[in-house]
């Protein structure tokens, strides 16, 4: 007949002592070596931002943003059109985007319970929501962009096809 050893209460409560320890010390030891990570992340990341800080500072001026951009080879200049075209893209796509999802969303809720259209529209809502931009962007390039000529005419009309691109990213956040 084989024996079967009973432990004591007191030998459990010991054991379970040693493991509880054993468990601390690990933790312990986990902890303090994710901290040193993050004071080592921590650090190089303070120190590039006050690089960038301090000497971007510099450069800083009323002429940095009034200025329209020089051509190359030329000193000075500044981003003038450059930010007067990225508010320009932005009013234009939020203007094409916004009636978009507002329709998409009023027809969402009040017309379009179990219809094919309305799992279509929610299917592109959720894709478009869960899609990285990088994603959408290299979409609209390979649709968009590459059925257009690459004519002057073609050229002009890129403002008007980033606006395509960029109202694309409005409707699921109104719809």
């Amino acid at each position: 007949m084989a024996t079967i050893e009973l432990q004591t209460t007191a030998e459990l409560a010991e054991s379970r002592r040693k493991m509880q320890a054993k468990r601390r010390m690990k933790n312990r030891i986990a902890l303090a070596l994710s901290m040193a990570t993050m004071a080592f992340g921590l650090f190089w990341l303070i120190w590039i931002l006050m690089a960038t800080i301090t000497r971007g500072f510099d450069g800083m001026s009323l002429a940095l943003f009034t200025e329209m951009t020089p051509p190359p080879n030329t000193a000075g200049g500044g981003l003038a059109n450059a930010l007067a075209g990225s508010g320009l893209l932005i009013l234009w796509a939020t203007v094409f985007g916004t009636p978009l999802g507002i329709l998409a969303g009023i027809y969402l809720a009040e017309y379009g319970r179990k219809s094919v259209l309305a799992e279509i529209i929610r299917f592109i809502n959720d894709i478009l929501l869960s899609a990285p931009s990088i994603v959408v962007g290299l979409f609209v390039y390979t649709i968009v962009w590459r059925r257009c000529s690459t004519s002057r005419a073609g050229r002009a009309l890129s403002r008007w096809r980033c606006c395509r691109c960029l109202s694309l990213f409005v409707p699921p956040k109104t719809c």
